[in-house]
């Protein structure tokens, strides 16, 4: 059979039409693919680039608030670009260990203040790198939870004595894409961590005092003036103030030295501390060896039975390491405690401050070691061990 040439031509023709054609849409195809990929990378490189201008802006603003503000903008911009994280933890170096200074996720709330030690398995390696590890398949052997199924591990800062670790993690999903933005965040927060830090350690300095810890003349008045002004619009408030000043003092510096006397003021505000009931208690150094707590939700009659008690724990306890070695005196450290309260007997925080002190020196006129109030006469009365109120008050 005869092939008509002419057919065979345009056969061809047409055959290498439609495969430069084919060869020319899947080109044009891989040029508008490309052309796509460029443009989601490239929105993804600005979604990125915000959100990191955005944590920076958010961090720099909690620095100026608090050390906490600080940890929640972290938290909420991690939350931000890498949804996947429902566990997200900071450990702060405290004492030789690592304590969980914060928890974000239902998962987490168990390890809010828990400690951990600074060479555990799943932390110590970030501690002795300086750089972030991600675990895209943990086991329950490296994860912190048993439930991680991905999990990271950054370094906000590993200045010895000041360590602060980032440990976020997925139960449902890998975080291994996107550690990388989580620590160039974590970075940015370094210095905004850093200050907040320096700027609480400030404030803590003016507010505590050095030697025992207790808050200072000035920041007692100040918070006295809050916890009344909290209490006033509150008809059940009651508020008492303990006015303490030690017997003996001068002379036991006298005796074993101002050193020795320092650790006294230590061992009397350790005490003090220990009578503090709640959270909204006050305890202060007033200055020298004058101490001050304020007792709320107390009213007047159980302030006095803390005061005796009190009293008599500063009288019975053991000095006896306190002393330099081969100094063979004795000097009996005690107390005098005055009690005020609101509304029995002051209207305001200058005047409660002034009714205590006032019964303060009652306590020590009438032969120290005791615990002097107002009776319901408005007349200066020692407290008994034996009947503390035989009179209503």
């Amino acid at each position: 059979m005869r092939v008509n040439a002419a057919a065979i031509l345009e056969f061809t023709i047409v055959f290498g039409a439609l495969v430069i054609g084919t060869v020319g849409i899947a080109f044009a195809l891989r040029v508008r693919a490309a052309a796509l990929g460029d443009r989601v990378a490239l929105r993804l490189a600005l979604v990125r680039e915000g959100a990191l201008l955005e944590s920076a802006r958010r961090l720099a603003d909690a620095s100026r608030l608090s050390v906490d503000a600080v940890r929640r903008a972290l938290d909420g911009a991690i939350g931000a670009i890498a949804p996947a994280v429902d566990f997200f933890l900071i450990f702060e170096e405290e004492a030789g260990e690592l304590c969980c200074v914060y928890a974000s996720g239902e998962r987490a709330v168990y390890f809010s203040r828990a400690n951990l030690a600074l060479d555990d398995p799943r932390l110590a390696a970030v501690i002795s790198c300086d750089h972030h590890i991600v675990v895209a398949d943990a086991d329950s052997g490296a994860a912190l939870h048993p439930a991680d199924r991905s999990f990271g591990v950054f370094p906000l800062s590993v200045q010895i004595g000041r360590r602060v670790l980032v440990y976020a993690s997925s139960a449902t999903a890998s975080i291994a894409n996107g550690a990388g933005t989580i620590a160039a965040i974590v970075d940015q927060a370094q210095p905004a961590y850093r200050l907040a830090l320096e700027r609480e350690d400030d404030k803590r300095r003016a507010a505590y005092d050095g030697l025992t810890g207790l808050l200072t003349p000035r920041a007692f008045r100040a918070r006295l003036a809050d916890v009344l002004d909290r209490s006033r619009n509150d008809p059940r408030a009651r508020i008492a103030l303990l006015f303490v000043d030690t017997d003996h003092f001068k002379a036991w510096n006298d005796t074993f030295g101002h050193e020795s006397g320092d650790s006294v003021l230590r061992q009397i505000a350790g005490l003090l501390k220990g009578s503090a009931r709640f959270d909204a208690d006050l305890v202060a150094r007033n200055g020298g060896d004058e101490f001050c707590v304020v007792l709320t939700d107390t009213d007047k009659a159980a302030a006095v039975e803390s005061a005796l008690a009190l009293c008599a724990a500063i009288a019975q306890a053991d000095r006896a390491n306190l002393q330099p070695a081969g100094v063979d005196a004795l000097v009996a450290i005690t107390a005098s405690i005055g009690v005020a309260a609101l509304p029995t007997d002051a209207s305001s925080a200058s005047e409660l401050l002034e009714r205590a002190d006032a019964a303060m020196y009652h306590a020590k006129k009438s032969g120290r070691n005791g615990v002097s109030y107002y009776d319901v006469a408005g007349a200066l009365r020692r407290a008994e061990q034996s009947s503390i109120f035989e009179d209503s008050v």
